[in-house]
């Protein structure tokens, strides 16, 4: 089975077939964060007219009905296509300095 993803930056979204029973909806509200980076930075959306999220343990999904644009201040624009349901995935950064030091400490 070959999995389909978009990724922005740290904000990995796994295209899933449905949305579990039992999820519940999100009220969207003008903007929505779909993943708060480092610092100010955000995966947000700003027009959330043509989405709808829902929550199930913790797990977020999307469902798209129109094309829809992710924002981030450093990634850039990614769109979301239309009649699509997304699963976030949060992808773990390296921080390699301090790795590096970790790594070569006496």
């Amino acid at each position: 089975m070959i999995k389909l993803f978009t990724q922005q930056g740290d904000c990995l979204l796994e295209i899933v077939k449905e949305i579990p029973r039992g999820a519940k909806k999100i009220n969207l509200g003008k903007n929505f964060v779909v993943l708060k980076g480092e610092g100010v930075n955000t995966h947000e959306i700003t027009d959330t007219e043509n989405i709808e999220a829902y929550e199930d343990n913790g797990v977020l999904y999307l469902k798209v009905k129109k094309e829809t644009p992710i924002i981030h201040q450093e990634h850039g624009t990614t769109i979301l296509k239309p009649k699509k349901i997304y699963r976030r995935i949060i992808e773990r950064e390296w921080d390699y300095e301090d790795m590096e030091a970790r790594n070569t400490q006496d």
